[in-house]
């Protein structure tokens, strides 16, 4: 299974330490009939210690212990974490142009290209900021693997922002 989150920083992260430490599953589906209750716990312990206003999503992807298929869901703040099937397939945020019969991970940089070049036209307040590295997580039935398949070239840049050592754009 493969775990991923947007949104608010830190959370994800108790959701790991949940998950890993304190709960026994059978698998993805198992996992579901628990997730809602068990994110909005965290998410009010959260606001309460922060007070935020922002929102997170955690979504969960992986085979099937039931059917052996993949399936994948969705848990949005702002639904009260409601479990949400997703169907299989692509799906991207934030918005881009998906090139005629696509092909990964050779098409992630193009797409991605694309993101960066919409977002940069976006008030800076509203962007979403991709950088970094391109980083695959392949999952199989025989098992997952994580590779770097590119890293951009405002790489070292970014990183020296982030750090604090430069002043941002």
């Amino acid at each position: 299974m493969i775990i991923a989150g947007t949104g608010v920083g830190g959370f994800l992260d108790e959701w790991f330490v949940k998950i890993n430490g304190k709960m026994v599953t059978l698998g993805i589906d198992n996992l579901n009939e628990h997730t809602p209750r068990n994110l909005a716990s965290i998410w009010c312990g959260q606001k309460e210690k922060v007070g935020y206003p922002n929102t997170t999503t955690v979504y969960h992807f992986g085979f099937s212990e039931r059917t052996g298929l993949i399936h994948s869901y969705a848990y949005r703040s702002t639904t009260g974490f409601a479990s949400e099937k997703l169907d299989y397939g692509l799906a991207h945020k934030p918005d881009c142009t998906v090139p005629d019969d696509y092909r990964l991970p050779d098409d992630l940089k193009v797409m991605m290209d694309d993101q960066r070049r919409l977002q940069k036209r976006a008030p800076k307040a509203q962007r979403i900021y991709i950088g970094g590295e391109i980083q695959v997580h392949h999952l199989t039935s025989a098992g997952y693997q994580v590779f770097t398949h590119y890293r951009f070239e405002d790489y070292e840049q970014d990183q020296k922002i982030m750090l604090g050592r430069e002043s941002s754009m």
